[in-house]
Order: C-alpha cells, then structure tokens, then sequence
C-alpha cells in the first residue's frame, strides 16, 4: 500500500455542472493534489451523451473516490432495470464505487451529517437545517471517531469546531488544527467552489472554479 495522500482535492455537489468541475480539477492538479474525493449529488441525468456521463468520465479520469448523495443514490445502490438498460456504462461504473462514507487519511467523507443513514432515503433528502451550532455538531463528532469531518449537500461554507462555530465563510484558508475536531461544509462545485485539504498542516483552502 502507498503512502497515504497528503493533499486531498475535495469536490461537492457537482450537479452535472461540466465546465465548472473541469476547471476545478485543473485547480487541483495545479495544487499538487494527490487523491480527489468526491463528496456526492455529483450527477443528475444519466443517459449516454447527457452530461453525468462526461462528469463521470472526468472523476474517473482524475482516480476520484467519493460517497453518493441524494440525487445520485440511485445510480450507486439498488438499481432499477430501466435504469440501467438506459444509464451510460461509464457512469454506471464509476457510481458504483461511490460509498456511503469514505476515511481517507483519517478524514471521513460524507454527503450528509454523519450520524445520519446514508443507506435511508429519508436522512438522505431531509434538510431540516444547517448544522452550523455547535449542538448540531456534537451529533456528528459523537457518531463518527475521526477528527476532522467533511460533508456536502448544503452548498455552502461553513466551519464548527467542539467550542463552536467558527468566523469563517469559505474565502480564506482556514487552519483545522489538533486536538480540536472539527464538521466542515465544502462549497458546491455547481456554484464555482472546491478545495485543498493538506493533512500535514491540518489546512484547508477553498479555491473558486467559476468562468467568472
């Protein structure tokens, strides 16, 4: 086994957003990123020529690993027939690796809360609120022992350390230091947003991959 990645590109919420997610991924080519990890809901059509198939071909050209979200479950867990008579080969291949939660480099990896089911329909598609209190976040560091946790779903930025949530919108890098634990919400790549985690120094830049 390799040595574990030290900067890891992290994408969320790509929507079939094509243009967006190939700049991103140039950003973090150009960042010295060595495993690119999707957070979910990165596809919403499915058919050959449609654009989740050129999404899913991006992500598997870049070695992306990743969990599912709400709109891509489908494609990832208890398929329909129609489905996937219908559905591209290469995102069906590639959604089929999506997991419900990924640890890499003792980070986890989730779509939604981690003391949510990712396998139940109902936590998938529930968004009661955003879990930017630190009560909110208590449930997530109780149910999950790694200590810096991201997830997707929310479309935004946001950062809540065990004192808190933290002054912090998503435009600056931001430090994730130990022996605090830390809920991070990565901005979606649908709206020009992705970002470099670097293990190392527990650091986390957001970059914009927007046309603009």
């Amino acid at each position: 086994m390799g040595r574990p990645a030290r900067r890891i590109g992290i994408v969320a919420d790509i929507h079939d957003a094509v243009e967006p997610l190939k700049r991103a991924l140039a950003l973090l080519r150009e960042h010295g990123v060595e495993q690119v990890v999707t957070l979910g809901d990165a596809f919403e059509s499915y058919c050959p020529g449609e654009p989740a198939a050129e999404v899913a071909a991006l992500l598997e050209e870049a070695g992306a690993v990743g969990v599912w979200g709400n709109h891509d479950f489908g494609l990832s867990r208890d398929i329909a027939d129609e489905l996937r008579r219908e559905a591209d080969p290469t995102l069906l291949r590639f959604a089929a690796r999506l997991e419900p939660h990924l640890v890499v480099a003792g980070c986890r990896f989730c779509h939604i809360e981690p003391w949510k089911d990712p396998s139940s329909l109902a936590d998938l598609w529930l968004f009661d609120e955003i879990p930017n209190t630190r009560e909110r976040a208590q449930k997530s560091f109780s149910a999950a022992p790694e200590r810096v946790l991201f997830v997707g779903h929310f479309h935004s930025w946001f950062a809540v350390g065990e004192r808190g949530p933290m002054e912090w919108e998503g435009v600056d890098p931001i430090d994730l230091t130990a022996p605090e634990r830390y809920l991070v919400s990565i901005g979606a790549v649908l709206h020009g947003s992705c970002a470099v985690y670097d293990v190392e120094l527990a650091r986390l830049t957001p970059l914009r991959c927007s046309g603009g």
